[in-house]
Order: C-alpha cells, then sequence, then structure tokens
C-alpha cells in the first residue's frame, strides 16, 4: 500500500513482469487496503510507512486482527533509528528504504518469500548497534494529542498560543511538552522536533 499514485503504479508494473509474482493489488487508502486483504489471497504487503490519513505502523498493527496474515515488508523513505527498530519489534518480515530503488525492493520480496525475512545491511548494523539498549529506544507511536502538541510547536507559535490551540492551560501544556521529551528520549525542544521529522511524524 502506498498513497503516491507515481511510485505505486510504477511498482505494480513492474512487478507483474516477474516470474516470483502472481497477481497484484494495489492500494492508496485503508478502507481500500483492508477490503483487498479482505477479497484476494495475498501472501505479501509492500507497506509504505508514511501514508497521509494512517501511519504504516498502526495499519501493520490493524491487520494482526485479521485472519489471514501476509508477508510485510514496510518501505520507508525515513532514516530515523526509531522508527526502524519500532517495525522492528511490531514484527514485520522485511525493511526496504525507497532511495535503494527496485532493485533492493524485488531482492527484499524474493528473500521474504523465500525465508519469511529479508534486512538489507543498514538495518542489520541499526539492530547490532542497538541490541543491548533495545527497550531503551522511544517508540515513534504516539497519541494524537501528542501529534497535536508537536504541529503546534512546530508552527513556532508561543507556548501561550499553544496552551490555546490544545485548550489547557500554559501550566500543563509545559508539563505535557516535558512528559513528551522524556518519553522520546530528547532534553529540548529543538531535539524534539528533529525526532519529530526525522520519524515522519511531521
Amino acid at each position: 500500500m502506498d498513497d503516491e499514485a507515481l511510485l505505486r503504479e510504477g511498482l505494480r508494473l513492474l512487478l507483474q513482469k516477474e516470474v516470483f509474482t502472481g497477481a497484484v493489488y494495489e492500494a492508496d487508502d485503508e478502507e481500500t487496503f483492508m477490503h483487498q486483504l479482505g477479497a484476494n489471497k495475498i501472501d505479501l504487503v509492500l507497506l509504505d510507512i508514511r501514508l497521509r490519513k494512517i501511519s504504516g505502523l498502526e495499519l501493520f498493527r490493524k491487520m494482526k486482527h485479521l485472519s489471514s496474515q501476509p508477508y510485510v515488508i514496510a518501505v520507508t523513505g525515513l532514516d530515523g533509528i526509531e522508527v526502524v527498530v519500532e517495525l522492528l519489534k511490531s514484527g514485520v518480515n522485511g525493511i526496504v528504504y525507497k532511495l535503494d530503488g527496485y532493485v533492493e525492493i524485488s531482492n527484499a520480496i524474493k528473500g521474504v518469500l523465500d525465508s519469511g525475512s529479508y534486512f538489507p545491511k543498514s538495518v542489520l548494523t541499526i539492530i547490532q548497534n542497538n541490541s543491548y539498549h533495545w527497550a531503551d529506544i522511544p517508540s515513534v507511536l504516539l497519541s494524537s494529542q501528542e501529534k497535536e502538541l508537536l504541529k503546534a510547536i512546530a508552527t513556532g507559535v508561543t507556548s501561550k498560543e499553544i496552551a490555546s490551540m490544545l485548550k489547557r492551560s500554559p501550566g500543563s501544556t509545559e508539563t505535557f511538552r516535558i512528559r513528551l521529551m522524556r518519553k522520546v528520549g530528547v532534553t529540548n525542544t529543538a531535539a524534539l522536533l528533529v525526532y519529530a521529522f526525522r520519524n515522519g511524524i511531521l
């Protein structure tokens, strides 16, 4: 699933020519995606992590409640370590970066169909470098209120204006901001915004 039409259609055309693929379906929103999963026998899903109306991580979690469980390869343009670790913790079968191109996507599909998993060297390096503090890496899944706070901060408005936008008192808004920084493991607002952009939250 991908909500960028050109990328989605190009992938479909390329995959339809491959000997290792059968029918190829595509979706650009959650409703179409869920319908395709329910109406067809699908062995593998290429899932874009950064979608407009729902994150790929949230959609992947919804898939776990379905009776059929296809393999899932996460396709991402994000380079944050946190998002990669979150994907791995969630149980995706593979991860590929958009900038690595079609050959890498093709290799990932064949690898997952052959052995059940495929992770490029860059992802294996992330696993190795973070294996000793895996549980300490903050989640990229934030609540709707936390996302609203990040969006408000990113607009550059004052703390008083942010409090008004969130319908909170200035004091509770500041406490909320501090708790969010602790949650994602940063020490200032600038680092909080870097985290949000790097992981596709903003």
